[in-house]
C-alpha cells in the first residue's frame, strides 16, 4: 500500500468490525482470523481480501510486543538532540549476530543480520513521521547508523 495505512480504507473497516462485536488477530503465520467469522457478511469479506495487507500491517500496530517498543523508543527519541536519532535498540547489550533481532534479541524469520518486525514497526511508529522507505531499510539492516 503506498501512503499512509491510517488513511487507508482498511481503518473504517476494521472499526465497523470491531463495533459489530468481532475479535481479529494475525496468527502465527500472519493470516487474519476473524471471530466470529460466520456471521462476516459477503461485502465484509471481499473489503477484507482486499486490504489484506493493510489489514496486517494495521493489526500488527496493535500488537503489544510492538506498543512495549514504540514507547521505549519514544524515550530514546525524546532524549536525542535534534537532528540526530537514537540507534532504537531495546536492549543495548544484545549482541550483533545472524539470525538475531540487533535491537532486542528475538529470532529473526531468516539467517541475517538486521531487527525483528516488531522493533522495525516500533521505531517507525516512535518517530509519528512519514519515514523514507530507503532510509527504514538501512536503518533495520545496520547496527552502528552515523
Amino acid at each position: 500500500m503506498d501512503g499512509n495505512i491510517f488513511d487507508s480504507p482498511a481503518l473504517p473497516l476494521l472499526l465497523e468490525l470491531e463495533h459489530c462485536g468481532f475479535r481479529m488477530r494475525l496468527t502465527d503465520e500472519g493470516r487474519i482470523h476473524v471471530e466470529p467469522g460466520s456471521r462476516l457478511t459477503v461485502d465484509q469479506r471481499q473489503r477484507l481480501v482486499a486490504y489484506k495487507s493493510t489489514i496486517v500491517m494495521l493489526l500488527r500496530c496493535c500488537d503489544a510486543g510492538v506498543e512495549a517498543r514504540r514507547d521505549a523508543f519514544q524515550v530514546q527519541l525524546a532524549a536525542t538532540k535534534s537532528p540526530a536519532l537514537p540507534a532504537f535498540l531495546l536492549r543495548p547489550d544484545v549482541p550483533y549476530v545472524r539470525g538475531r533481532c540487533f535491537s532486542c534479541g528475538d529470532v529473526l524469520e531468516r539467517a541475517e543480520y538486521g531487527r525483528c518486525w516488531r522493533c522495525a514497526l516500533g521505531w517507525r511508529l516512535a518517530c509519528r513521521q512519514p519515514i523514507p522507505v530507503d532510509v527504514a531499510l538501512h536503518m533495520d539492516r545496520a547496527r552502528q547508523v552515523a
